[in-house]
């Protein structure tokens, strides 16, 4: 009775190896078999996940947009005017100087008229000291303030040119979301060797013209260009 019982577990095994055939035993069934099905399986994977994980890109050009921008024409013109009225403050303060100066010639005629012993040569000499020092302190006051004057001008420019790049910017966002795109790339971007971020993009989709008709439609009555 042991020595059946112990054969059982054989018979089974070799029962069973009978009705599955070769592949019991792993005969038939080759390692590349096994790499194919595998392969399979992982491909199909890849290809669905591609298929998620293909992302939309778009293309746009800021500086055109930006220079077609209504916003930035009349931000311009406000600059100039203020760069015109600081220009004619100059204008104005030339004149003075020239007085100044006509001044001074004056008084160095009157000293070249009277010798050297004329009591009134003194007096004419210390005038002279004086308006030729009012004239030099005045002339540096007006330069260090024509300097602030530009300096406060482009300021304020910057900020009003960056505030209407955000808006820009912003535009483009909201746009690129509403059609589906992933990426947006601005084809004028340049780094610091100045050449471009993107050099090639298959099958991107060009948004400026796009852009440039909505934020021409926010502009008021003949002010579109």
């Amino acid at each position: 009775m042991v020595a059946l019982n112990s054969r059982i577990p054989g018979i089974l095994f070799c029962g069973i190896a009978w009705a599955l055939g070769p592949e019991a035993y792993g005969e038939g069934v080759t390692v590349e078999d096994v790499e194919n099905s595998a392969g399979l399986g992982l491909g199909q994977k890849v290809a669905v996940i591609g298929e998620e994980k293909k992302v939309r890109t778009a293309t746009v050009n800021i500086q055109e947009i930006f220079r077609s921008y209504h916003k930035v024409a009349h931000a311009e013109g406000e600059i100039n005017i203020e760069r015109a009225r600081v220009q004619k403050e100059q204008n104005q303060q030339a004149v003075k100087l020239r007085a100044m100066d006509q001044v001074l010639r004056e008084l160095e005629c009157s000293l070249q008229g009277l010798n050297n012993s004329d009591v009134r040569r003194q007096d004419l000499e210390r005038e002279k000291g004086v308006r030729f020092h009012e004239r030099e302190r005045w002339k540096r006051q007006r330069a260090v303030a024509l300097k602030a004057s530009h300096a406060d001008i482009n300021r304020r420019m910057v900020a009003r040119m960056e505030v209407l790049l955000e808006e820009i910017r912003g535009l483009v966002r909201l746009e690129a979301e509403r059609m589906g795109f992933d990426l947006v790339f601005d084809i004028e971007g340049t780094g610091s060797s100045q050449v471009p971020f993107l050099l090639f993009a298959r099958d991107a989709h060009d948004i400026t013209p796009r852009i440039i008709k909505k934020l021409a439609e926010s502009a008021p009555q003949g002010a579109q260009r």
